[in-house]
């Protein structure tokens, strides 16, 4: 058996569906079964999101998902296969021009009315995939309802492996060799629809893999796996071959590929191997193993849509639970905390968050009573990543680079995988390229 995730991007037109079904053509050979997960076409899930924040624009939005759909369905599937799928997809329209129409009257949404609104974009998928492989000339069938059962944690699902093996089980007892189903999104036991996070078809694969205790799930995306820094913005990035799991937990941590930050657990106390591959040129990455002894450093990422709250105040020394009525307002807030740091004087918490956040994390500080000052600053997250930083001289090499900046603070990651620094931002991407160079003298 096979897991294979087709990625929402490289759904757009008639030459990459082509090349898709030209894919799993490959992949089907030697196999007994292969489970295809999809993620929404290109585009939908963001208008979806568009919808929910535009309220008076969301029948008209739905109307424009509805017809890309029909548009590449009818170029790409004729007969008998067009004509179900046309009714199928047309059925999941009406339900969703249905509650476009409710949060357009009420003008409000919960959480649980939002992830049900955005199941939408793979479930189409599912069945204009399916429909565009059996028009192919290969054995498909849908399985629109998606097989993971979640908790109701809604936007952020977590998935019930033991309750999900029954609904893996009927996957299994599927006549067709090859079946199509939906990412991102689970069901609770009552049949509500949830979503696990943006990105999270990647984590679906796997979640699925491990399940169904796969040697191998291959991830197919525009870029031939994951290189050692995005290619737009460094030039001379390279395709890294091979990732241990401690490395690839770290880079899906800080969003290399916009991957689920999830992705790669599954993978935990398994055998399975994870490849990433590209559809449009050839190139791939493997996940596989744990460190090794080949002490190479493996890529960059730099995350510069952040900022950095400090609270000062010498009320705050020696206090105990200082620092915790800090992360209390952050909770209260809502607001994710993406890197903390505190000098052992403890006159000073600094908090590195999204940029979104600042000012609800900043109402809910200033309640503080012991707080003497709250500053806000830009700064970037840039971080390097290899099992060679376990090494001295590779992490000597990277950190006197890294002197060379103005640098707020540094942290370590999983098993001293990776080390992140917290600049100024108008130097994060200075930085980046520099440590960039590194890398590359470093690659295992």
């Amino acid at each position: 058996m096979l897991v294979v995730k087709i990625g929402g991007s490289i759904q757009k037109d008639e030459n990459d569906f082509s090349l898709i079904s030209n894919k799993v053509r490959k992949y089907v050979d030697g196999q007994d079964k292969v489970f295809v997960v999809t993620s929404a076409i290109k585009g939908v899930t963001n208008e979806l999101i568009k919808a929910t924040e535009n309220r008076d624009m969301a029948v008209d939005i739905v109307g424009d998902i509805y017809d890309k759909h029909i548009k590449l369905l009818s170029r790409l599937s004729d007969g008998p296969v067009f004509e179900e799928t046309f009714k199928e997809i047309s059925k999941l329209a009406d339900e969703l021009f249905k509650i476009a129409w409710s949060i357009r009257v009420l003008d409000e949404i919960t959480p649980k009315v939002r992830d049900y609104i955005l199941s939408f974009g793979e479930r189409m998928a599912s069945l204009l995939l399916n429909a565009i492989l059996k028009s192919a000339r290969l054995d498909s069938e849908a399985y629109p309802d998606s097989p993971l059962i979640t908790d109701s944690n809604f936007g952020e699902a977590n998935v019930i492996e033991s309750l999900t093996m029954n609904e893996i089980n009927k996957l299994l007892k599927l006549k067709s060799k090859i079946v199509v189903l939906p990412g991102f999104i689970g069901k609770t036991t009552l049949h509500r629809f949830t979503t696990i996070g943006r990105g999270g078809s990647d984590y679906t694969a796997t979640m699925l893999g491990k399940l169904l205790n796969v040697d191998k799930v291959r991830l197919i995306t525009e870029v031939p796996g994951i290189m050692t820094a995005d290619p737009r913005r460094f030039p001379g990035s390279k395709t890294i071959r091979r990732l241990s799991l401690e490395e690839a937990i770290e880079l899906a941590q800080m969003g290399a590929k916009r991957l689920h930050p999830r992705t790669f657990e599954p993978m935990i106390s398994t055998d399975m191997q994870v490849i990433i591959e590209g559809l449009y040129e050839e190139g791939d990455t493997t996940i596989l193993g744990s460190c090794d002894g080949d002490g190479g450093l493996k890529g960059i990422s730099v995350i510069d849509d952040v900022k950095m709250i400090s609270v000062e105040g010498t009320k705050i020394v020696g206090k105990i639970g200082s620092a915790a009525r800090v992360m209390e307002s952050a909770k209260e807030a809502g607001v994710n905390i993406i890197s903390i740091s505190q000098p052992i004087s403890e006159t000073k918490i600094s908090l590195v968050i999204n940029e979104r956040d600042v000012n609800p994390l900043t109402k809910k500080l200033e309640e503080l009573k012991d707080v003497d000052a709250i500053d806000v600053e830009d700064v970037a997250a840039v971080s390097v990543v290899g099992c060679g930083l376990k090494k001295w001289e590779a992490f000597r090499e990277v950190e006197k680079v890294a002197m060379g900046y103005d640098i707020f603070s540094i942290s370590r990651g999983l098993g001293n995988v990776s080390s992140t620094f917290i600049v100024p931002r108008n130097e994060g991407d200075k930085l980046a390229r520099s440590l960039h160079e590194v890398v590359l003298k470093w690659t295992g």
